[in-house]
């Protein structure tokens, strides 16, 4: 059918019983048009969603009474990220092998067990977040970027010290995440022993999308593929089965002692084999790249070129 405006769907459903002004002054504060606003407004405002969205599929209408627009074609629209400026970004790493293969190139990592009562998470930068479509580009201080599909989730209500049954609740959708390195840098600023820097903070710097499916759509996070492809090159995927943390106990464990608030993203880090650099590849400016989750679908990007700006002179971290 297209691209559903939501709050208008909502107006136009209540139009069946309020006039139409109010119809569109309920329904957008019933359903609102901002992401954090909507999905921190808890499970009352997804069913009066949902009820919209059913009643516009079946209605065949493209418009509301009062003129605003409810159906869009996918072509016409420009999709930001589902979360443009998240309100924090967590990265855990849930595929042992993939630190297996980063001590190999010199990156020291904890792999994850299943039985860990500490889950270490780096955390990314959400002024650094883009959306599909978009191209990427080098920092000034790099040569080229790498890319890493992964899997993330996306925090509705939130909470403090949730258990898993309210962490699982807490869960508004997921999605897709290219957590973008710069690769050179990054090996110097891990031998510190402080997690990444430079290496992973900068512009465009982490692409998300492209959108958000929810738990009820998605079915079980556990069940799902992921594939790296690059000019329509397959270049690895993997099981979602092997992820050693499930996203209910990682966002429990962030809630220890602090709010989850609406808007918080969770990464379960990248597979092995999930970034080029592991495939053997080296990113060029024109590389196009997919990410893709079965259930979710592709997050596009393009690799952009050198940016000008201040160098970093990296020393040799071997």
């Amino acid at each position: 059918m297209g691209v559903i405006d939501a709050a208008a769907a909502r107006s136009a459903f209540l139009e069946r019983s309020l006039p139409m002004a109010a119809a569109a002054r309920v329904g957008e504060a019933q359903v609102p048009a901002d992401m954090l606003a909507l999905i921190g407004s808890g499970p009352q405002t997804m069913e009066w969603l949902k009820e919209a969205v059913e009643a516009a599929v079946a209605s065949g209408r493209e418009t509301a009474m009062k003129g605003m627009r409810m159906v869009h074609a996918l072509a016409d629209v420009h999709l930001l990220a589902p979360v443009p400026r998240p309100a924090g970004i967590a990265n855990f790493s849930v595929w042992p092998a993939h630190s297996a293969d980063a001590a190999k190139r010199g990156v020291t990592l904890t792999a994850a067990s299943a039985d860990a009562a500490v889950k270490p998470y780096w955390k990314g930068n959400p002024d650094s977040v883009v959306g599909p479509g978009t191209t990427l580009e080098v920092p000034p201080y790099a040569d080229t970027i790498d890319v890493e599909c992964e899997f993330g989730c996306v925090v509705g209500l939130g909470g403090r010290d949730l258990d898993r049954p309210g962490a699982e609740r807490a869960i508004a959708g997921y999605t897709i995440l290219n957590d973008v390195s710069a690769r050179a840098v990054q090996l110097v600023e891990m031998k510190s022993g402080r997690g990444p820097s430079k290496g992973k903070d900068f512009d465009t710097g982490n692409a998300m999308g492209p959108w958000i499916v929810t738990p009820d759509e998605l079915g079980d996070p556990k069940a799902l593929t992921m594939s790296l492809v690059v000019n329509g090159e397959v270049l690895s995927t993997c099981p979602t089965s092997g992820m050693v943390w499930d996203f209910p106990e990682m966002l429990s464990y962030l809630s220890i002692g602090q709010t989850v608030p609406p808007g918080q993203v969770i990464s379960a880090g990248c597979y092995a084999g999930g970034s080029a650099r592991e495939c053997g590849r080296v990113m060029r400016p024109g590389d196009r790249v997919e990410l893709r989750i079965s259930g979710i679908g592709s997050l596009n990007s393009t690799i952009g070129t050198r940016q000008p700006g201040r160098h970093i002179p990296v020393p040799d971290a071997s």
